[in-house]
């Protein structure tokens, strides 16, 4: 009776895991007055791929990286084609602010970019939307469900 859950449970999470490689989550964040359509990169993989090889990135999107614990995550601009700003976030508070990354040239190591505080989570958007929307550190972030 274990081995056949064992194989269930094991094909339910092969299921979920070729889903949400072709459907990636989706939500929306507040800030202030600014909603932002986000793609939850929930797995390793997904965070590992982030945005790299996108060609653009449409206003008011971006991607969310949550995580289990606080750290100074390390982020890199591997495969990336268009520049971004990262919204560094403890909790549900902005904790600081990377702007306007831009992305590698072909013949230079990928840029390496971290908050200067622990966080739990990261949001990237376009290049220029902080600063077009005002967002600042200590704005409070609000999760929406869909």
């Amino acid at each position: 009776m274990k081995r056949w859950h064992i194989i269930t449970l094991a094909f339910v999470l092969i299921g979920f895991g070729v889903y949400y490689r072709s459907h990636p989550l989706v939500s929306k964040v507040r800030i202030g007055s600014t909603v932002i359509t986000v793609e939850v990169a929930a797995t390793e993989a997904q965070k590992q791929k982030g945005l790299g090889g996108r060609q653009t990135l449409a206003d008011g999107h971006g991607m969310l990286f949550p995580y289990d614990h606080k750290e100074q995550y390390n982020f890199w601009m591997r495969g990336m084609l268009i520049p971004l700003d990262f919204i560094w976030i403890d909790g549900n508070r902005i904790a600081d602010i990377t702007e306007n990354v831009p992305p590698p040239k072909a013949a230079e190591s990928p840029i390496i970019v971290k908050p200067g505080v622990e966080i739990n989570k990261v949001l990237e958007v376009n290049a220029g939307t902080v600063q077009r929307t005002g967002i600042r550190i200590g704005d409070a972030v609000e999760f929406i469900d869909r």
